[in-house]
């Protein structure tokens, strides 16, 4: 799974209250601040498109959680699959605790 942006959110991590985005799908995730809209961090592979036209699940990332927005091509099963990946990866590590939710449902409880 390759890992994009990782480098353009990780001195927030540093900072109380810290707000960024994600994108996410079989092939990686991609990390971007807040200030960007989802559909202009795409990757090779990785490409966000409003009303579910594209390949990966747009997220927003804050203390003790992950929250991923709904995606037609997603159900519960694979969200939940996609986050486990995802929690495993060296750069997650800061969020390996964190609570995982989809369409406002808890999908990872955490331990946060």
């Amino acid at each position: 799974m390759v890992v994009y942006g990782f480098d353009s959110i990780s001195p927030m991590l540093e900072q109380d209250g810290y707000l960024f985005k994600l994108l996410a799908n079989d092939a990686g995730v991609v990390f971007f601040p807040h200030t960007t809209e989802h559909r202009d961090a795409t990757q090779p592979g990785i490409k966000y498109v409003d009303d579910s036209r594209g390949n990966a699940l747009a997220a927003m990332v804050k203390p003790g959680r992950i929250e991923f927005r709904f995606h037609q091509r997603f159900s519960d099963e694979r969200v939940t699959d996609l986050a486990n990946r995802i929690l495993t990866l060296p750069e997650l590590e800061f969020a390996s605790s964190f609570v995982v939710t989809y369409q406002a449902r808890t999908l990872i409880s955490g331990s946060a």
